[in-house]
């Protein structure tokens, strides 16, 4: 009797014991690596064509309303919110370290390193630290914003679009450093307004050309336009000089149009392009004109 009961302790005791160790392995190997991955991201660093992703940039940013976040939510669907268009996702965690991220028929692994969960491509990389917050609702908010856009654009007829040759061409600005002409009026698919620019550099430097604010008047009322053209030593380039829908009303209200010009010190200069540093040289014209020769950094027109 004793015999038996021993063996019986014993084999319950095997038993307990060997769930116990079959537990254990469970809870140490078997967690999900989706958790680490499922949440809202924040680009927050990396490098872009060579250039360096900085704090700056991302204040930039950050001032412009302009939101570069990655959702990642738990059933494997997430949105890509990268410079206001927004873009949904399917995602899968390969391992606790492993993403990868499929959109628009591609798909790219992203690494969890640090905290931070790294996008590299070939040209560079781009970083994300993970949010404490929910910012689906600013993803949302980015493609209502997109799609009204959108709407916008298809609801204007293409016989909208109007274009009338300024014959002769008016020259603005012809000197040591270059040579400005004004070609054409236009009205474009979006509405916005403006003037056809040919621009030639003729010196040995890089000159970056902009419409700073406050200098512009239309028939003697202030108007805030959009202008930007960087040219490399010995190269000429078109660009259009625009007032944005609601501005002027017709091409007609294009008149008696007067630019000022100003000089910045060069510690202002920097590059216009988006998440692209460059410095520029500054350039000085005397008279009134159509550019300001020195860079400006100001959120663009949309492409």
């Amino acid at each position: 009797m004793k015999t038996t009961f021993k063996k019986s302790v014993l084999a319950f005791l095997t038993c307990v014991l060997a769930l116990a160790f079959a537990l254990t392995g469970c809870s140490s190997g078997g967690k999900d690596p989706k958790a680490n991955f499922v949440g809202s991201w924040e680009l927050s660093g990396g490098t872009l064509e060579g250039e360096e992703l900085t704090d700056e940039y991302m204040k930039m940013l950050e001032d412009w309303g302009v939101h570069c976040v990655l959702i990642l939510d738990e059933d494997g669907t997430g949105a890509l919110d990268l410079f206001l268009e927004v873009v949904d996702l399917k995602w899968e965690a390969k391992d606790a370290t492993t993403v990868t991220i499929t959109a628009e028929d591609e798909s790219h692994d992203m690494k969890l390193k640090d905290g931070k969960l790294i996008l590299e491509e070939d040209d560079g990389n781009l970083v994300f630290t993970k949010s404490d917050k929910d910012l689906s609702g600013t993803v949302k908010k980015d493609r209502e914003a997109a799609e009204k856009e959108e709407e916008i654009d298809e609801a204007v007829e293409d016989d909208d679009v109007q274009k009338i040759e300024i014959s002769p061409a008016v020259t603005v600005a012809d000197d040591d450093l270059c040579t400005i002409t004004i070609t054409e009026k236009f009205k474009d698919e979006w509405g916005d307004i403006g003037f056809v620019v040919n621009i030639t550099n003729k010196s040995d430097k890089d000159l970056t050309f902009y419409a700073p604010s406050g200098k512009t008047n239309v028939n003697g009322t202030m108007k805030e336009p959009w202008f930007s053209a960087h040219l490399m030593p010995g190269t000429n380039a078109t660009e259009e000089f625009t007032f944005s829908s609601g501005e002027l009303d017709s091409l007609d209200d294009l008149v008696k149009h007067d630019h000022r010009h100003r000089r910045l010190p060069d510690r202002f200069l920097r590059g216009r392009r988006l998440l692209q540093r460059n410095h520029r040289v500054a350039v000085d014209h005397d008279s009134r004109g159509l550019a300001d020769t020195s860079a400006h950094t100001r959120r663009g027109r949309r492409s």
